[in-house]
């Protein structure tokens, strides 16, 4: 049998797609522009950030670095490239590089070879030896974080702009919760299902996304916007303040206010980094923000990572945990100083999928055999005509280009 092509990207555009409904519409990128260069844009980006110094104005001799990296990053390789070839002009004695754990190893292997010799960890936040102590929260269980990240001297975060990071006030760093221990991501996504996530949850009165980066003395960010094709579009350094003061929290549109669709296709625009079920979960939670009640979610990608764990049986739980999760974090409780709780990502992937599965039909466009997928409860779309065949059916459509980027963790 002749092996099978996959696309390396998905370019969703609606002038090459027939969409049929009575009224079609596209909502805005957070930008339009494209990054000519993205090395150099990144290094003139960290040599004038917003309301900080230059970078090597904050580095002094013998400092230690961690690099925080989120991987769903446009052109994440080159970006890397550009932030170590500025911080090699510094006084940086050391610099480590930590990737948050749904880093794809094709990308994993993209960030080793831009890393030039330092050293770079997927982060594991389920073993014990690779964690260190932050803080307590109000309820005085402890927040660990990646060791790299708390002995370093100055932490870099490089994170994908999401404008609901800052809507939802989420940490705008992406340190929290990617980058703690799996107990305290487990605490943390009850806190989210409950609706209690911006809840005081430390001493100080701050909410955990507010205080643990300020324990962690994040300073500066590097942030990069995606275009509507999932490219690098947006490089810009400043502070956690400064930065959020630029990202809108809503995604434009030429409408003030866009009424909800019918129909929303939300496509996975980006290289294969972004296909994977984290997006498209993330890609769900922004096309439900503008569909019709029990309206029709279509997710357009090329996924092609089998599902697993709690994806395969997403079935109702009235505790509102996956039953794992609920012992897990009973156990925690009785004895916090236990192993930590193994961490599955299907999880909480599978709750929020859940959620939405319940309100809105939902199909999905992948490389998956549509054996795969329909057993999670979504119908499958195999091609472009079925596409054009679906949206005769609806008065409204929305499109979402690079939908990853408009919803947060």
């Amino acid at each position: 049998m002749a092996s099978r092509e996959f696309p390396e990207n998905v370019r969703f555009d609606t002038r090459t797609f027939d969409l049929a409904s009575g009224t079609v519409w596209e909502f805005h990128a957070s930008t339009d522009q494209t990054s000519q260069n993205v090395v150099d844009e990144t290094i003139a980006a960290l040599s004038a950030p917003d309301d900080f110094p230059p970078l090597g104005s904050a580095i002094v001799p013998g400092d230690r670095v961690a690099i925080a990296v989120d991987p769903n990053v446009p052109q994440i390789d080159a970006v890397l490239e550009g932030v170590l070839t500025a911080l090699r002009d510094t006084a940086a004695e050391q610099i480590e590089i930590v990737v948050w754990d749904e880093a794809t190893n094709e990308t994993l292997d993209k960030i080793e070879k831009s890393a030039g010799g330092s050293l770079v960890t997927r982060h594991q936040c389920d073993m014990r030896q690779t964690l260190c102590y932050l803080a307590a929260d109000v309820n005085a269980d402890p927040i660990y974080l990646n060791r790299a990240l708390v002995e370093a001297d100055l932490v870099l975060p490089i994170i994908a702009v999401r404008p609901s990071e800052v809507a939802d006030r989420r940490d705008l760093t992406g340190v929290f919760p990617s980058l703690s221990d799996s107990a305290t991501r487990l605490r943390f996504f009850q806190k989210v299902q409950a609706g209690e996530a911006n809840r005081t949850a430390m001493k100080s009165g701050n909410t955990i996304a507010q205080e643990v980066p300020w324990l962690l003395g994040v300073q500066l960010i590097l942030a990069v916007t995606a275009n509507s094709q999932g490219q690098a579009g947006e490089i810009r350094a400043g502070t956690t303040e400064s930065l959020a003061q630029r990202i809108s929290p809503q995604l434009g549109h030429p409408d003030p206010v866009p009424p909800p669709a019918a129909l929303v296709i939300a496509a996975l625009d980006g290289d294969q980094q972004q296909q994977t079920w984290e997006n498209v979960v993330r890609a769900a939670k922004a096309a439900k923000e503008h569909a019709e009640p029990e309206g029709t979610i279509v997710i357009w990608s090329s996924l092609r990572q089998v599902p697993s764990g709690a994806l395969l049986t997403m079935d109702d739980d009235p505790e509102g945990l996956p039953r794992t999760d609920r012992k897990a974090v009973e156990a925690i409780q009785d004895e916090p100083s236990q192993t930590l709780p193994r961490w599955d990502a299907s999880e909480p992937m599978a709750l929020t999928l859940q959620e939405i599965l319940r309100q809105h039909r939902v199909l999905l466009h992948s490389e998956l055999p549509g054996e795969t997928v329909e057993p999670l409860g979504m119908g499958v779309i195999e091609n472009a005509e079925q596409l054009s065949k679906l949206s005769q059916g609806f008065d409204t459509c929305a499109v979402l280009r690079a939908a990853q980027f408009a919803s947060g963790q």
